[in-house]
């Protein structure tokens, strides 16, 4: 599905997120950068790929471990004989369920799944409803893989709706086995306040809200550089470290988006984050800390496209 997006990618400065208050360095003025809601030129999402010669493209890749991000969205109702009122989601599953052993056999790991609860930042239709980043031993094993349809191959059309499937190199994955910060949701300020030192609109807000307030919450972050040049926004990341240590976050993978196998998206993102947050409140108060109010100019000068998902995790459940 093509669609023609606003011909703006760049993010934008907020005039109404401006605010003047001391930072962490300091007294002083510090415009608060928005989040703009872009969209892209072309969006596609698949079921099957388009071209087989990307398998040819996958096979050019280094013989080595490697991750595919799969962004799913599924039918509202399953369709085919024999999925009869089950959910698009609950078919998916079974599919999912068959494949099981076949990928432990292959040596692949899932490192991360979850189930989106709204896309903050961006615009996209349909919205991804599930996001799973699972890694293959090489691209060897994940062709011979692909080749083999699983004991209910027929349960992938009959609940998936579309998705991106995307081959990906791990650039720094978190520790599974480190500690989570037990930090309790502490009392947000007045939504008006919110706005101005976070560069979040209402609405951007409130889709971060949607959701358990007080279970952990997963921000996936799809990012698209400025002329393709990390370093602007690597000053952002550096800013922002101690604000994450102080609300409990904990990293779990970044990763460069390499080859799309199923879909399309152009302009394409170059890389995803995900973050995990004790609490969404955590994850907000984190945006309108002083010190990263500081460097938020880093994060608007350094990206050209920025999008935000908050999910709930999912092992395999739904993936």
């Amino acid at each position: 599905m093509n669609r023609t997006a606003r011909s703006t990618t760049s993010l934008f400065f907020s005039i109404a997120g401006a605010l003047s208050f001391a930072t962490a360095c300091g007294s002083g003025t510090v415009g608060v950068s928005g989040f703009e809601d872009a969209a892209l030129d072309t969006y596609e999402i698949a079921v099957l790929p388009d071209d087989l010669s990307t398998f040819s493209e996958l096979l050019d890749r280094s013989d080595e471990r490697f991750v595919m991000v799969n962004m799913l969205v599924f039918k509202d109702m399953a369709t085919g004989e024999g999925f009869d009122d089950l959910t698009g989601r609950e078919a998916y599953q079974i599919y999912i369920d068959g494949l099981r052993e076949a990928q432990m056999a292959i040596g692949s790991r899932l490192i991360w799944g979850g189930s989106v609860d709204a896309q903050v930042v961006g615009e996209s239709d349909p919205v991804f409803q599930s996001i799973g980043l699972l890694e293959y031993a090489s691209p060897t094993a994940f062709v011979g893989f692909a080749a083999e349809p699983g004991d209910n191959p027929e349960a992938r059309s009959a609940g998936l709706r579309g998705q991106w499937l995307v081959a990906s190199t791990t650039l720094n994955e978190g520790d599974p086995n480190a500690p989570t910060s037990a930090v309790p949701s502490m009392e947000l300020p007045d939504v008006d306040s919110l706005v101005e030192t976070t560069g979040l609109s209402e609405e951007q807000i409130g889709r971060v809200l949607d959701g358990p307030p007080d279970e952990p919450v997963f921000i996936v972050e799809l990012l698209r550089f400025k002329n393709g040049n990390r370093s602007k926004y690597s000053e952002y990341e550096a800013g922002i470290a101690p604000v994450l240590e102080d609300q409990g976050a904990r990293f779990i993978w970044r990763g460069s988006y390499d080859i799309f196998a199923i879909g399309a998206a152009d302009p394409a993102f170059d890389e995803m984050v995900v973050t995990e947050f004790p609490n969404r409140n955590a994850y907000l108060l984190a945006l309108s800390d002083p010190r990263t109010a500081a460097v938020a100019q880093s994060r608007a000068g350094g990206l050209a496209t920025h999008w935000i998902y908050t999910a709930r995790e999912a092992l395999l459940t739904g993936f």
